[in-house]
């Protein structure tokens, strides 16, 4: 995710010229190919071409554009807040385990320590639980990356599910309910604790949900085929307007085809939120965020630090 403020001068030389310098060589050529197909040849002299049409073409291609770019936004904003709500379920539930599951509120816990233990237990693997769902949106197989929370013998087992986050949620609930008893309150308990393991489901289903539901395809297709059709018409509406001014009309329609293009590529771009690309959720922070709340609730001390963003982009 590009951080607040970070869209600096810097940022818009890379992305408008360094990651888009195919676009504009290809405006470029088109635009030169129209300027020497019209002055050896009189196929460009159509009514078809003319400023009014133009306008009319523009304005289709800029409604379509925003249709498809709040579509897109949509997808990336409810990402976010699925993430969002991640988070606080995350919070919720180290809350709910180092508050309720006590010595004094579940005597079948037979120690202080080991009350300490299954807290530590628990919540760690909660961590694991949401570094496997980063890793499985991003299609990423680095599982070692939850060593730190997992025991060797928990880790091998999870790698044989198909999928993991699944699994270990599943082990958090088999894990509550050996832990509490048959009593009314205990069982009060774990249906509280349930109940939070129940909407993390459901966070993770809505993530993988936008992961799995592709875009429609004829979108992408009509949008792009409507911006390459302006690309073409607008350089042929400046050429039939008499215009003599060269470096204007070089400046205008590369700015007016590139705009068209960029919105079309940022569009793209947000509609898959969970790519590891600039515009995507920083589930990396993300994750570390929680880290670092639920291992100071636990009382631990040893706190990894933040992640910084990179050249303006939070992963």
């Amino acid at each position: 995710m590009i951080v607040r403020n970070a869209t600096g001068f810097r940022r818009a030389v890379q992305v408008f010229i360094f990651r888009n310098w195919s676009l504009i060589l290809a405006v470029l050529l088109v635009e030169e190919g129209i300027v020497l197909a019209s002055a050896y040849t009189d196929v460009l002299q159509t009514d078809v071409f003319s400023a009014g049409a133009i306008g009319l073409l523009g304005t289709v291609v800029g409604i379509f554009l925003v249709f498809r770019f709040n579509e897109a936004y949509q997808r990336w904003w409810e990402a976010r807040i699925l993430w969002g709500g991640l988070v606080n379920e995350s919070r919720t539930f180290a809350r709910q385990v180092t508050t309720l599951l006590t010595v004094e509120r579940v005597p079948s816990i037979p120690s202080r320590e080991a009350c300490v233990q299954l807290q530590k237990e628990l919540v760690h693997r909660h961590l694991a639980y949401c570094n496997a769902l980063r890793l499985s949106l991003r299609r990423e197989n680095c599982w070692q990356e939850l060593a730190p929370f997992l025991s060797a013998a928990e880790l091998g087992e999870m790698k044989a599910y198909a999928n993991k986050a699944t699994r270990l949620n599943q082990v958090q609930g088999e894990r509550l309910a050996q832990s509490l008893g048959t009593d009314m309150s205990q069982q009060l308990l774990l249906m509280q604790l349930d109940s939070t393991l129940t909407r993390l489901l459901d966070v993770q289903g809505g993530c993988e949900r936008i992961k799995n539901t592709a875009f429609p395809d004829e979108v992408r297709f009509v949008s792009r085929a409507l911006v390459w059709f302006g690309t073409i018409a607008i350089p042929i509406a400046f050429l039939r307007s008499g215009t003599n001014a060269a470096v204007f009309e070089l400046v205008a329609v590369t700015g007016i085809c590139l705009s068209f293009m960029v919105v079309e590529q940022l569009g793209s771009s947000l509609k898959n939120p969970f790519e590891k690309r600039d515009n995507d959720t920083p589930m990396t922070a993300l994750c570390r965020t929680i880290e670092i709340d639920l291992r100071q609730q636990l009382g631990e001390t040893k706190i990894p630090a933040p992640i910084e963003p990179v050249d303006g982009v939070l992963m």
